[in-house]
This record gives C-alpha cells, structure tokens and sequence, in this order.
C-alpha cells in the first residue's frame, strides 16, 4: 500500500474516532494525508485491529463501548463545576472529600439527557459512589498556584539560573571527599545556595530521570529508563551517610584517577558511571552490614512508601545488567526469554529471590539520590530562593527501560514519538521514545499520568513539562518508518490539564510547558487557563510577517514590551544555540559539518539569514534601550534612525537587508553583546526569567544538537569553571547583573 494510496471509509471513522488525525498541515502551511499503512499500524498500538473489515467493526464497536456507559475508575472535574456521568447513573451519589467531609445530591438530567453532578468546592482525589458503583472523583483548582500565589508579590519578577546537572564542577578540596567526573546532586545543592546567593528564585535543572545502569554510554536526560525514578549516578552519598563513610570507600581508589575524569572538558560517561557505581556498591556494603540506626530506618520507609514499582524498578536493573549478548552488547528487554518478559511472572519473582542484594543495592542507590534531590530543594531555598528548584518532566521513557517493562499496558508498542519535518528540523525527528495510550490512561484512571507528575514535583517547587503539546496531541511514527511518515494521535487535553494543576495544587508548585513549535489554535489560551506559564524564547519572538518593512523583508525581532506576559522569558533552550553561539552561527557550522540541512536549504542561504538577523536583533537592542548597544552594528544603527527620522519602511527595511546599502563585513561585533542580550530579554514582562548557566559562562557550543547522537558532543559537555569561580569571574557577574537588572524583589 502507498502512501498515495487512500483509505476507505471504515478506516477513515476507526481513525476519527480513535483520535487520529487523517489531515494535517505542516510547517509551510501544505495539506498532508496520513498514509493508511500509518492509520493501521498507529490503530493496532491503540489495541484496535484494523487490517480487514471485520476487524474494523469490531474495534469500532470497542471504541464506543468505552465511551458509553461503563464508570471510569476516575472521573476529572473542576471545583464548582458539573461532572458528566455515564448514560446510566441515575439516583442519589455520595462524595467522601480527602478531609474527610461528606457532600450527598441527587444526580441531575441536564437538557441533553446527560447525567451530571455538582463537583465540591474543595481539590482533591474524593470517592464517589453511586447505585452503579464506586470510582475517584479527581476535582482540580481553577488554576495552577501561580508565581504571585507562591511568593506572595502581585506582579511577581522573579529570574533564574538553569543548568545542566552532568556539566557542573565543584572545587577541589583534599579535606572533603568527593565524587568525581561529573555534576552531581552535591553539586546541585551547591549552586542551588550560589544561585540563591545572587538572588535567584528559581534553579531550573535538566531532567534527572532514572537511565541504565548497564549502559552508561546512553546519556540523552530525555530518554530515560524511567521518569518514576531518579538517576542514581547523581547520588551525592556523603550528603546523607557522611564524609566518613565516603572516604572509607574510596580509600582503594587512586586520586590520580578521579583528578583525570574531574579534567576532562567532555565527559568519559563509561568511565566515569563504573568509578561512580563501584562507590556506591562500596557503600551499600558498608551500609548493609553495619548501617546507622537512624538511616536506616529512613531507608526503610524510603522502599515501604516506593512498593511495587520501586522493587520493580531495581529488578529491571538487576536483570538488564545480566543480559548480554555474545558480542557484550546488553540485550533489550523485549528480546529476553518469555519469562523474563513479564515483571509478574514466575521466573522473575524467582530471580528477584536469588539476587537480593542485587536488588536491594538499585533500591539504596535511589534512596541515595532522592535524600540528595530534597536537600538541595531545601538547601535552595533556606539560602533565599522564593521557588527552589524546577524539575524537567522528558515526554517520553525509552522503549527498552524500566516504565516500558514494568508497565506495559501504559504504552503504545511499535510507536515513537516525534515531529513532522519543520523548518527547523526539515527531515523530521523521530526521538525515539514511548507514549502512553489515551484509552489505557482512561481505562487505568490515568495513575500513569498521575504517578509521573508526582515523582516531578516531590522533591522540586514547580515542574517543566517538555513537549506539552503531546497534551493536546502527539506526533507517533511506526517502528520503520520516516518521521514523515508519521500522524497526529489526539489526547485528553482538559484532562491532562486538570490533573497537572490539581497536582501541582497538593505540592505548592509552579508548572511550566514547553510551547514550541506548530502550536495548535488556542493551546496557549488553554495553558493560561489552567494557570501554566509558556516558554517566549528570544530566537523565535519575531514580528508577524505583515508588520516588516517591505514584502520582501524578514521579519524583526519584538520588542520584549509586546512578549506575552503569561510565559517564562529565555534566552535559549538545550537544543538551540546559545547567546554566543548563535551569533557566531555555530549551530550553522554543525549543520554543515554533519550534513543536517534540508533540502530547501543550503549554506550560503543560511548564513545570509543570520547576518541579516544579527542586523535585525542588534537593531531592537537599540530600539529597546534607547541607544545603541554595546558593540551594535553600524548597519542597525542606521536603520534605526532612520526608521526614528520618519524615513518610509522600505528605507528602513533596505538599511538591513539590502547588499547596496548594508554595512561592509566585519562592521558587526565580533562576540556577540551578551550582557546587552541578557538585559533585553529580562525587560520582557514576563513573570519569570530563566538565564542558561551556558549564558552566565559564556559558552559557545549548545548541550545537544537535534538529529544527532554520536557525531555531536551531546550531553557531554562540562562547564570550563567551579560553579564558585563562574559566579566570582567578573565578565559572569556583568552577565548575571544585566540578567538581574529590572527584576529586583519588592
């Protein structure tokens, strides 16, 4: 079947009503169909066969038994607003709210014959019982504590670091023994005072999400083994069993050798992950034969309150370590004998039985690394911080990790998450990652979704959610196929929504959402709603196109005055350039070098583009301070005024972009005005301001290069300085002081 090929009518009303969208239109604003080779294979990961006719009327059939009248396990609402009910509910209903107060009705018709009741006035996971049943009535806020809620201040201005856990240094200091080679959640609680110290309300850090120990060398934060967990390399062990303890295990360990992993300027993950977990199988040791009183007991309760998926999850790694092919590759999961398939099975439970301290050693490293996370949250915010830290909540878990294993009815087999090809991304993306199933989230009272959002948040202020348009709808690519050969599978996003502000409620969090890219009509209305703050990114707050110059004229960059005001203000993100590397185009000479470019581009065009954005950026540097920046451009300069003097726009317009009148080369500055920068976007009105650590340093290279994996230095890369020399260099504390200027506390 081709991708030409179009399907019947059957197939085109399974597809609509399991939420596929057939028709879509990409970034150049072109209608694509979805192939129904795509249709059949995203259909099957839904659990509703497609590949005959029968086979279609019985799925449709399930699809509507579903939404019919079977009682939900949990039913989302708001306060004081009215709940559907299933066609069925009829008579009296009893709700026990969470503190303890009981609110009895009657359920009502409303003109449409649906059944409906009033939700109670108070948030929170209630139990409703009605004739036909029992299930959790999950009542959500209007809103998301928002950052006035949280520090108390009307027109709150707060700003931020944000930073990349692996890349941080510490001092060396041969009186307090340390781990090495790496960031870790002692560095973490580092910068988190430092930060605070400089007057930070918010440290937002990369996701720290649990990956495998068996293979280190798999380092992207945002394909973790699973998003319940922690990633117990970042376990800082001195913080919780003490130096002591630390410097007894690495007392067989040369010093020489951890100074060279400390000294590289990319990290030896490999290398680096074996010294880490020999210390802490070290330590396990010692805790396990003659361990304090008093951890232990919090250690026991650590593993009590983790249950089932805490066992489950060191298991998984207790058995991924042991299954290796021939060749010393580690084999995944799905390729493990049947057995070993099922986490319920008996030769698992048998395993588990015959590998104790295996098990128990994945369950003390996440102790470890979770008593390090909350001290740093706390560390954080007694040196000052209105907020503390930020989590990073990945879109997805790998699909040969932990959560994908040990929950398998959450997922959707066969299927990655991705990206149409944009203009940013001409090929597509394919990451590579799992997704939940919308019929298993409502059949299972979405406790998937709910679990993920509490692991975030339980030991951070607020929480960002990546790719938060996978709410509303997610970009799923069949095993085999190109990420164009992809569709959009819709999700519960009222739902979702509710459920993110409902938790983020309980925790006394902030929540932001990654809102970029093709951002669907009203999605960031819907955010604001639900009190989440966006993301306004400086590479992309660009002028409408019918507000330049000419109709010719790219459009400029907007004045940090008109940046809507219900977002998180940044310079950049983790996969764009950084201040200095998108002046110096180095994202452009990655692109070439490993052969990104799309087929519509090319490297002379590119490069064109950048020259005249950095004209166009210099010039609203100028328009927004009054007068020319700190190394601006001649050629902005001019434009500027003569756009000031009331020269036409066409006038304005040829001073950037036209080669007759454009400055000669080299009249731009040579190093990119950062200070400047930093001062533009901290004059936006957003509430908050987040400022990458690769900014207060200065860095050329981005964290991670989208499309690559191996060619790239992603997620390996370590900040040149101590997190106390970066903040005492005085070219940081130019940055950090243009960063700060405006955002001041009351």
């Amino acid at each position: 079947m081709t991708a030409d090929e179009a399907p019947d009518g059957e197939l085109s009303a399974l597809a609509a009503a399991a939420g596929i969208f057939e028709h879509w239109t990409d970034a150049r604003q072109r209608s694509r169909r979805v192939a129904p080779a795509t249709l059949r294979a995203l259909l099957d990961a839904l659990d509703l066969p497609a590949d005959s006719p029968q086979a279609i009327r019985d799925s449709r059939q399930r699809v509507a038994a579903q939404a019919a009248d079977a009682l939900p396990p949990v039913i989302v609402t708001r306060i004081d607003e009215t709940a559907p009910l299933p066609r069925a509910a009829r008579g009296p209903y009893r709700i026990v709210c969470e503190s303890g107060r009981i609110v009895e009705g009657e359920i009502r018709i409303d003109r449409d014959g649906q059944p409906c009741l009033s939700a109670p006035d108070e948030p929170g996971y209630h139990r409703l019982s009605l004739a036909s049943g029992d299930a959790t009535l999950a009542v959500a806020p209007r809103q998301a504590p928002g950052l006035a809620d949280l520090t108390g201040v009307g027109n709150p201005r707060c700003w931020g670091i944000s930073a990349q856990v692996y890349s941080l240094r510490q001092d060396a200091c041969a009186a307090l023994p340390r781990t090495h080679g790496f960031g870790d959640f002692g560095a973490l609680r580092e910068l988190a005072v430092a930060a605070a110290e400089q007057g930070a309300d918010v440290l937002a850090i990369s996701p720290v999400h649990a990956m495998f120990a068996a293979q280190p060398e798999r380092c992207s934060p945002y394909s973790p083994s699973s998003r319940l967990f922690l990633n117990v390399l970042y376990a800082a062990p001195a913080g919780v069993l003490g130096q002591d303890a630390l410097a007894r295990a690495l007392a067989g360990t040369e010093p020489a050798d951890l100074s060279a992993l400390d000294g590289l300027d990319l990290i030896d993950w490999p290398a680096a992950a074996a010294q880490r977990l020999h210390l802490l199988r070290a330590l396990h040791g010692q805790f396990a034969s003659s361990g304090p009183a008093g951890p232990r007991q919090r250690y026991a309760q650590f593993c009590a309150a983790g249950g089932q998926a805490l066992r489950d999850h060191a298991v998984f790694e207790s058995l991924h370590a042991t299954r290796r092919a021939p060749d010393g590759a580690v084999l995944p999961w799905r390729l493990w004998p049947a057995g070993l398939r099922d986490p319920a099975s008996a030769e698992v439970r048998r395993f588990a039985q015959d590998h104790p301290m295996e098990v128990d050693f994945h369950q003390f490293a996440q102790w470890l690394a979770a008593e390090n996370l909350a001290a740093a949250q706390a560390a954080g915010r007694e040196a000052g911080m209105r907020l503390g830290l930020l989590a990073d909540l990945a879109v997805g878990d790998s699909p040969d990790g932990s959560h994908a294993w040990s929950r398998q009815a959450d997922l959707m087999p066969r299927m990655s998450i991705g990206a149409p090809p944009d203009i940013y991304n001409p090929l597509g993306q394919n990451w590579g990652l799992t997704a939940f199933s919308p019929r298993a989230l409502h059949a299972n009272g979405y406790a998937a979704f709910i679990d993920m959002l509490r692991a975030s948040l339980a030991h951070t202020g607020g929480v960002r959610i990546d790719h938060i348009l996978g709410m509303a709808r997610l970009w799923l690519v069949p095993d085999g196929a190109t990420p164009g050969e992809g569709a959009y599978l819709r999700y519960p996003l009222d739902t979702l929504l509710a459920l993110t502000a409902l938790e983020a409620w309980r925790h006394r969090a902030f929540a932001i959402g990654e809102n970029l890219g093709t951002v669907p009509e009203g999605f960031d209305q819907r955010l604001k709603d639900n009190g989440l703050l966006g993301m306004n990114v400086l590479w992309f707050m660009r002028q409408a196109p019918d507000a330049a110059p000419g109709p010719d004229a790219p459009a400029g960059f907007t004045d940090p005055a008109q940046w809507p005001p219900d977002a998180a203000a940044m310079t950049t993100t983790h996969d764009l350039p950084t201040l200095r590397g998108w002046w110096k185009e180095r994202d452009i000479d990655w692109r070439v070098k490993l052969n990104l470019l799309g087929a519509d581009d090319d490297e002379a065009t590119l490069r064109r583009g950048r020259a005249i954005d950095r004209e166009l950026l210099a010039r609203a540097l100028d328009a927004a301070t009054g007068a020319p920046a700190a190394g601006a451009s001649a050629a902005a300069s001019a434009a500027a005024k003569a756009s000031g003097a009331g020269a036409s726009a066409a006038e304005a317009s040829a001073a950037i972009t036209s080669p007759a009148k454009a400055s000669p080369a080299g009249t731009a500055p040579a190093e990119a005005p950062l200070p400047a920068l930093l001062r533009f976007v901290s004059s936006s009105q957003c509430p908050l301001l987040l400022v990458p650590m690769e900014d207060v340093a200065g860095l050329l290279d981005q964290p991670n290069l989208p499309g690559t994996i191996d060619t790239h230095p992603n997620w390996r890369q370590r900040l040149p300085l101590s997190i106390r020399a970066t903040f005492a260099d005085p070219a940081a504390q130019q940055r950090l002081d243009a960063a700060r200027t405006g955002r001041s506390r009351p």
